[in-house]
């Protein structure tokens, strides 16, 4: 033991001695060099990461530590390279000094602005975040028809996109379909989903960097039609850029002090790509809060862009609130709008909104839309909630019924025979009745068929094996009018009878039609195969009884059927 204290005291001489005796003179030196070689890694791990330069942003107090414990470190190999740990002393007695200082204020300010920014100091204001109005669904929500209607959802737009850049030879060995967008717009009165294109590689984008990325995929999601729009000049500005035209880099290189929440693609009514970025603030404390305050647009060819307040934004803009913000901001409002206690102890009032959202297009806007529901967790939606993704005027609307999933259970066991999955529903008006819409897929993601579920009353339900939900609409109606469901007033089905002239056929996204011409009629009434197989069998003579949909225009061409049958 007390070789080995002898041992420790010459150590501690000898590194006294060195401190003493060699570092005066290269102090200087050796900080110079550190910092030198700080602000390089500094640089290279800020084009790398580029945080917003912003005292909000937790990202950049986690950068400024990493600069911290980088400078700690160069430090350390400075001052003992080449001397093995000799010179340890001088960096640990000196400048771990400076840099413990710098540690010691980012985890301070972490600490203090996680607590400053609770909610349990700040229910209430966590709570005003989105102002919420009670909404009439009867006036405010309108009774659309399906050319207004989305007939995809992501996952089946996806699909087709994909096929679409498939059929074209000078492109898909190049480029691919970016997955990560599909913006769901409006775009001249029709919903859309757009996407652009996004290099195959880097050698890929080595190869075609100078031209930009030549088009962008836009599906109409009422016709599920998909078209690869070729530009005259390319995109050069996208995430599968690399180095400066990288999108988020080029903004924030651009914008610094900005935090950007998310980005949008959308298209002006002359077809120009834009990025719609939004840009939020924390209002609560240091880091709580977040609300989107500022878009920046910015023209994916050119590059140019425009930071503007929400009121400035132009109406062809249709999101610059993303979805998931506002679904956070009402679960704040339905936990804390009675105070934090409460939403522990009692929970008067509390309540979420439910797995999922979907989008409405109404008055050239894109709404999100999602069921409320207590926070019990059961299966019974409260209400509703519909959002303007442009201007954050957010409307709730008092309906209890079934959640959406229960709906979608109810629409795949209508169709149990032909395995088809719902898709996540949207919240239609049909005769003043709530109504769940939902597209019915098969295994490939492509829609076959077409349900309603009334929300007060799951049970009532219409299904059409088919792609005219014309038909599943018609039987839908008639269910109401048996019903005698309230709300208003439901006609009865029209019924024509006939001597049948002609009969046409035609098969239409895989099913067949049949289109029948009655004697002293000028129109063709069009029944599907598939909800009605007598037709198959029907003959040109034969005495029949057609029931129209309710609604159908009578002296229009073509008029959808609900029913047919013999006289």
């Amino acid at each position: 033991m007390g070789s080995f204290g002898m041992i420790i005291d010459k150590i501690k001489e000898v590194l006294d001695k060195d401190y003493v005796e060699v570092f005066p003179q290269r102090k200087g030196l050796k900080i110079f060099i550190s910092a030198l070689i700080t602000i390089v890694i500094t640089a290279v791990r800020y084009y790398i990461s580029y945080p917003a330069i912003n005292v909000k942003n937790e990202q950049f107090w986690s950068f400024l530590l990493g600069t911290a414990i980088t400078y700690a470190v160069a430090m350390i190999v400075v001052c003992t390279f080449g001397k093995k740990m000799k010179n340890m002393k001088f960096a640990i007695k000196h400048d771990f000094k400076t840099a413990g200082i710098v540690v010691v204020i980012c985890a301070l300010v972490f600490v203090v602005g996680a607590v400053v920014s609770s909610t349990f100091f700040n229910a209430k204001k966590y709570a005003s975040l989105i102002k919420i109005n009670e909404g009439n669904f009867t006036q405010d929500i309108e009774d659309i028809g399906f050319d207004e209607i989305p007939m995809l959802d992501i996952d089946s737009a996806k699909k087709l996109g994909n096929a679409k850049l498939g059929e074209l030879s000078d492109m898909v060995s190049q480029f691919e379909v970016d997955d990560t967008y599909y913006t769901q717009i409006n775009y001249k009165g029709t919903p859309y989903r757009v996407t652009p294109l996004r290099y195959g590689d880097f050698f890929k984008w080595w190869k075609h960097t100078k031209e930009g990325i030549p088009a962008y995929v836009l599906i109409n999601m009422v016709t599920q039609e998909a078209q690869v729009v070729r530009l005259d000049k390319g995109i050069k500005y996208s995430e599968s850029e690399f180095f400066n035209h990288k999108l988020s880099r080029y903004v924030q290189f651009n914008y610094p002090t900005k935090m950007i929440y998310s980005y949008n693609i959308e298209i002006d009514d002359n077809g120009v790509p834009y990025w719609i970025v939004s840009v939020y603030d924390n209002t609560i404390g240091l880091f709580g809060g977040k609300d989107i305050k500022e878009v920046i647009m910015l023209n994916a060819i050119t590059g140019e862009s425009k930071l503007m307040p929400l009121n400035k934004v132009p109406n062809w803009v249709d999101r610059t609130i993303p979805a998931q913000l506002i679904v956070d901001q009402y679960n704040y409002y339905g936990k804390y709008a009675y105070g934090f206690w409460n939403s522990i102890i009692g929970q008067k009032g509390v309540k979420s909104t439910t797995e999922g959202y979907n989008y409405i297009a109404q008055s050239d806007d894109v709404f999100m839309y999602t069921g409320v529901t207590s926070i019990n967790g059961d299966t019974g939606n409260i209400g509703f909630l519909l959002s303007n993704q442009r201007t954050k005027q957010t409307k709730f609307y008092k309906l209890s019924g079934a959640i959406e999933s229960v709906a979608m259970g109810s629409a795949e066991g209508e169709a149990q025979n032909y395995k088809y999955n719902a898709t996540f529903p949207l919240l239609l008006n049909v005769k003043g009745q709530p109504t769940y819409f939902m597209p019915m897929k098969d295994s490939s993601e492509l829609v076959k068929g077409y349900a309603m579920v009334n929300v007060k009353q799951y049970q009532i339900v219409s299904f059409a094996n088919n792609t005219d939900p014309e038909v599943c609409k018609a039987k839908y109606i008639t269910l109401l009018g048996n019903k005698k469901l309230t709300g208003n007033k439901v006609k009865s089905a029209d019924e024509i009878k006939g001597k049948i002239e002609d009969i046409k056929t035609a098969v239409i996204g895989g099913d067949s039609y049949y289109y029948f011409k009655l004697e002293g009629k000028d129109s063709y009434y069009k029944l599907a195969a598939s909800n009605n197989d007598i037709v198959v069998i029907m003959r040109v003579g034969e005495q029949i009884v057609i029931k129209t949909d309710p609604d159908a225009d009578l002296n229009s061409q073509i008029i959808p059927a609900v029913s047919v049958a013999y006289k």
